[in-house]
């Protein structure tokens, strides 16, 4: 094994490291594992053209990288293409960047740990102007201790939905329509139902934690995923949040 397979294996490694300890680490770690990733691959670039690597050899081992690397680092890519005017389209649509999906990740951890109820709808290309216009505005950048704050049991807003457009909280105390299925499970409360009720006449994504279990649920396109883990989630909120 020569030493440019080894360098690849070892940057193969830390990126895939790097993406499985997202949910579990602080910010200022994750982003130094990010700052090597990126740096690590630098040096294998600078590597090839030194080394004269062959083309074929880089595009067989290199290719797979470089679509990890994007992976890893899709916000950071997403965020250039903006600032340089691409921005204009639906694919930006309330892009959530990684310090808003850490923090979000950790207020509902918190939450489902003291079975706080909540329900947090992220809006997408479907406006929710309608019911933003009949709750309370909060307009403020989206963090653990507001959103955990928001749903303290007995507080004013604590009963209706959070809604989040671009990394924002924009209000707070947002009631949806309620399914009308009759196929919900009996044990389903009003957030699930209200969650469901949203998913079905819009292209949102809702989070649901259960004051009764600390379940964490998510709603999309008028499906309910239940009882899912941290990893999950924030699969859900890359898959079609980070877009």
């Amino acid at each position: 094994m020569s030493d440019f397979d080894v360098l690849i294996i070892n940057v193969y490694l830390l990126a895939i490291f790097m993406n499985l300890i997202k949910t579990k680490t602080i910010i200022q770690i994750y982003r130094l594992f990010k700052l090597l990733v990126v740096l690590l691959f630098v040096f294998v670039v600078y590597t090839i053209i030194k080394d004269g690597i062959p083309v074929l050899e880089f595009l067989f081992k290199g290719i797979p990288l470089v679509l990890l690397l994007i992976v890893s680092v899709q916000t950071e890519v997403i965020l250039v293409l903006k600032k340089l005017g691409f921005s204009g389209t639906a694919f930006f649509s309330n892009t959530l960047e990684d310090t808003i999906k850490i923090e979000l990740i950790k207020s509902v951890d918190y939450l489902s740990s003291k079975k706080i109820g909540a329900l947090i709808t992220f809006e997408k290309t479907n406006s929710l102007d309608e019911y933003v216009s009949t709750s309370y505005p909060i307009n403020a950048a989206l963090n653990s201790e507001l959103l955990s704050t928001i749903f303290f049991p007995n507080t004013p807003l604590h009963d209706g939905a959070v809604i989040v457009r671009s990394n924002n909280i924009i209000c707070a105390g947002a009631y949806f329509p309620p399914t009308e299925r009759l196929d919900i499970p009996k044990q389903l409360g009003s957030r699930h139902r209200a969650a469901i009720g949203i998913s079905e006449v819009t292209d949102s994504l809702t989070i649901v934690v259960s004051e009764q279990t600390g379940f964490i649920s998510v709603a999309f396109n008028g499906y309910l995923d239940l009882d899912i883990n941290k990893e999950s989630l924030l699969t859900y909120l890359e898959k079609h949040l980070q877009n």
